[in-house]
């Protein structure tokens, strides 16, 4: 059951992100690469906190990716962002390679040339798994609230918001993912009326992360 502060919240306002969202973008982007899990991509790529805040800062406000600021929609309650996500064409963005901005990232933290290059290593069994994102498909990725503002139907409304961006853009389907085992994501996305359609599995993946892989989940616009 519901406690009644969170049945009687007032609807969040649905709005693009700004150059102000940065942080949250930022924190966003970490916890969804962790999901469920104790660690994600972010951390294997950027094992020190410090470096990982900073580099995660400097994609989510650097150059065109999809999990730079410009793609994606927050929630706001009481005036304060507290929820995101990405919702995205890949044609639209100039593909979704994060080469670019990662070598922003490391420039940023002013990394070597072999320094970048193990941590692109260490995270190569992440790629075994991650679902592709087709050209002409809508993608919704990225997908974070902050803990203290959970279970207040801020996931819910951005995916609706998001999905029904994409219908306005003229997408038939859409696709987002989660980590197989993440039960919580899996069921918010259901509830949004994805299905999933795709198993990625890799022992090389599980031996990195802890989980099996990565389901691709679509649903029609």
């Amino acid at each position: 059951m519901r406690s009644a502060s969170a049945a009687c919240a007032a609807p969040p306002e649905l709005r693009a992100a700004r150059a102000g969202d940065v942080p949250l973008v930022a924190r966003v982007l970490e916890m969804a690469g962790r999901g469920h899990l104790e660690r994600g991509a972010w951390d294997v790529l950027f094992p020190d906190a410090a470096d990982r805040d900073r580099a995660l800062h400097r994609i989510a406000g650097g150059g065109r990716s999809w999990c730079q600021r410009a793609v994606f929609r927050v929630a706001e309650s009481d005036g304060a962002a507290v929820a995101a996500l990405a919702a995205f064409e890949p044609a639209a963005i100039g593909g979704t390679s994060l080469g670019p901005v990662l070598a922003e990232a490391f420039a940023e933290l002013g990394w070597s040339a072999d320094r970048s290059g193990d941590a692109i290593a260490r995270s190569a069994p992440y790629l075994l798994c991650f679902p592709d994102m087709p050209e002409g498909t809508w993608i919704v990725e990225n997908v974070g609230t902050l803990p203290a503002h959970r279970r207040r139907g801020h996931v819910a409304a951005l995916l609706e918001h998001a999905c029904e961006e994409g219908r306005r853009l003229g997408h038939t389907r859409a696709q987002i993912s989660c980590l197989i085992e993440n039960d919580p994501a899996r069921r918010a996305y259901e509830r949004a009326g994805f299905a999933v359609v795709e198993e990625r599995r890799h022992p090389e993946f599980a031996a990195l992360l802890g989980a099996p892989g990565f389901l691709r989940m679509e649903r029609v616009l």
